[in-house]
């Protein structure tokens, strides 16, 4: 590889992003053979709780990010006085994500409540599972997921209807992107607000599903066929957990 290709993918933010993913992952990792990285059952405290959560999003959404944060350094290069506004516009992003943790935590908090005050539900952890993993999948065919995934696959779009100079304009339109994102893969981060990050496995698909949905070309077959999968995956694990003997 010569020294000017080196130089350029040196440059590219998505390598930066990919770092910082890696980084994000292999702290899950840590954290889940910790114990630290507990949602679920356990009754949550609201800092192990934010940590695991914004090293969750950052494995989870930085890949996603990536189409939007490349378009969006090659336009600001050629503005005057660029600096600062990459960083601004992933402090937005994460800002919203930051926000959407206190409404996982209240979940977080839900389920522990329930399954300590209902021991049916405490012998039977795949009615819960079962119950957001169905609310996934019927969201896969809803309109608002279709609108906002139209949004994250348009970052040229995005650019030309939100883009502003400056820090503040940089973080409002991650901000913007933020929102899209969310209401995207709200109800698949759901999934994984209720498993308790079992397992580094759910993070891997759902990261994958959400990476393909958003940045592939195959992305508007896959939404309808992850959608089926997931209900039927859903539906069984409340019929397993409904029929078992108590």
């Amino acid at each position: 590889m010569s020294a000017v290709a080196v130089r350029t993918r040196l440059r590219d933010p998505a390598t930066g992003l990919w770092a910082a993913a890696g980084a994000c992952w292999l702290l899950s990792g840590w954290l889940v053979l910790a114990g630290g990285h507990h949602h679920g059952a356990a009754v949550p405290t609201p800092g192990p709780f934010l940590l695991a959560w914004l090293v969750m999003v950052g494995a989870m959404m930085l890949p996603t990010v990536v189409p939007l944060v490349r378009l969006f350094a090659h336009v600001r290069a050629r503005a005057p006085q660029p600096g600062g506004a990459l960083p601004a516009l992933l402090g937005g992003y994460l800002a919203v994500w930051t926000v959407v943790a206190g409404l996982a935590f209240v979940v977080a908090l839900g389920v522990a409540a329930a399954t300590g005050a209902a021991p049916w539900v405490a012998a039977r952890t795949e009615v819960p599972l079962g119950l957001a993993i169905v609310l996934a999948g019927a969201f896969q065919f809803s309109r608002l997921k279709e609108a906002c995934l139209r949004a994250c696959r348009s970052p040229a779009t995005v650019l030309r209807r939100e883009y502003r100079r400056g820090p503040a304009g940089a973080a409002r339109l991650g901000v913007r992107h933020g929102v899209s994102c969310v209401g995207c893969c709200w109800a698949l981060m759901l999934v994984m607000v209720v498993t308790g990050a079992a397992g580094l496995l759910w993070m891997l698909g759902l990261t994958a599903v959400m990476v393909l949905e958003k940045t592939s070309r195959y992305g508007p077959r896959l939404v309808p066929v992850v959608g089926t999968g997931l209900l039927v995956l859903g539906g069984a694990l409340l019929i397993a957990g409904v029929a078992r003997p108590a």
